[in-house]
């Protein structure tokens, strides 16, 4: 931490508050989860006064669905803690909405976020100008931070992700009872609080160095045959129609070319990258980061291709008018083009990986839709799939 704790003089410069820690730990654990790298510190502004929080990771209460951070708070300014308090936060997946907590808070600028309280955070006792009689104490600019904290997260990976946001204090419920300062507005435990700030946002370089991570642990454990996916999506029709499961798959998220250069770099002798149509086709477009809010160019894909088979100049203007690659499918598969287009589109991509792995490794390209399950595939495929089926298969032993 950045602070300067002059304790013999009673002065504190710069002292955190609840809404600081509570904001790191929930960027820490957004990051974790999404994006498998730990942050060790977050660095929050306020009006140009830097302030950097120290974050813990609670690795038995993570997993796949679930991350868990912490940061320690201590020597802050009544009413909130005066000495030190553990700020909790868990940022989880929304596997079904009806285990969204029915206080949970919102942000209008964040559709898929959920808040709300957990062990030892007050309620409020009476209506205030941040929370309703009955709501957690987490005040509106604390709220604020900790939305955007993980809204940063979501951004680079698109967005899309449903997540509950829970922050709690394990020790909040006694820290309350023995401050006499700030209690008739709330009960039962502390109020998470503090000024609005920003936080800095997820460099391409730590998400770069997940995807080394992953790479190298599977390169020490043997492997030589990769398996690389921008995420889960079409987990079922890639084991369909390939036969291979994304459980030991690297996470690319939106950089596969991150992906191949690690590979390349790592020695990694056949990588097979597989996933949603909507992500990879960029690539044929020598689209390497494939974040929607980086590049999109999917409808112009789809149409140039639609062009370059012979579809019609009507078709082509149709096909600029969808709104998602299942939509156009749809379409291709009509008017008896959808084989041909995925072909030259899988031809450019196969040029794309090519280029960037420069004959480094083998490769192999293969994409899908839940609809429409295996789309294409580039020329060699087929030969790595069967390099990387063993591989995976005796890593998924190996894990057990």
């Amino acid at each position: 931490m950045d602070r300067f704790d002059a304790r013999d003089s009673g002065l504190i410069i710069s002292p955190l508050t609840t809404g600081d820690c509570a904001a790191a730990a929930a960027r820490a654990a957004a990051a974790s989860l999404l994006f498998k790298f730990d942050y060790e510190y977050v660095t929050i502004q306020h009006d140009g006064n830097t302030r950097t929080i120290s974050v813990y990771k609670d690795a038995e209460k993570c997993n796949n669905n679930e991350s868990h951070f912490y940061a320690v708070m201590e020597g802050g300014m009544a009413p909130d803690i005066r000495e030190k308090a553990d700020i909790h936060v868990s940022v989880s997946k929304v596997t079904d909405f009806r285990n969204v907590a029915s206080k949970a808070f919102m942000d209008v600028r964040y559709g898929n976020l959920f808040l709300y309280a957990g062990e030892g955070i007050g309620i409020a006792a009476t209506d205030t100008a941040t929370a309703k009689r009955g709501q957690a104490l987490i005040e509106k600019d604390a709220r604020k931070l900790i939305f955007d904290a993980v809204a940063g997260v979501c951004e680079i990976s698109d967005g899309a992700q449903p997540l509950l946001i829970k922050v709690s204090c394990p020790e909040g419920t006694l820290i309350a009872a023995k401050q006499a300062i700030g209690q008739n507005g709330f009960m039962g435990g502390i109020g998470i609080m503090g000024n609005y700030g920003t936080i800095s946002s997820v460099h391409q370089r730590d998400i770069a160095s997940s995807i080394e991570n992953q790479i190298q642990t599977q390169i020490e454990m043997g492997v030589k045959s990769i398996l690389v996916s921008p995420g889960d999506y079409c987990a079922d029709k890639i084991y369909e129609g390939i036969h291979v499961s994304l459980k030991t798959a690297v996470n690319c998220f939106n950089f596969p070319g991150s992906a191949i250069d690690a590979a390349c770099d790592a020695g990694v002798e056949n990588l097979l990258l597989v996933g949603n149509v909507g992500k990879l086709v960029k690539m044929a477009a020598g689209i390497m980061n494939t974040n929607s809010y980086a590049s999109d160019g999917r409808r112009e894909i789809f149409a140039a291709h639609t062009a370059i088979v012979g579809g019609t100049s009507s078709q082509v203007r149709t096909v600029m008018g969808c709104t998602t690659c299942d939509e156009i499918l749809a379409l291709l598969n009509n008017w008896g083009l959808r084989d041909r287009v995925m072909a030259s589109i899988m031809s450019k991509i196969n040029e794309a990986v090519g280029r960037r792995c420069n004959g480094r490794l083998r490769y192999g390209v293969a994409l899908f839709s839940e609809e429409f399950g295996l789309l294409g595939a580039t020329a060699d495929t087929r030969n790595v799939l069967v390099k990387v089926s063993q591989d995976q298969y005796a890593l998924s032993l190996k894990l057990k």
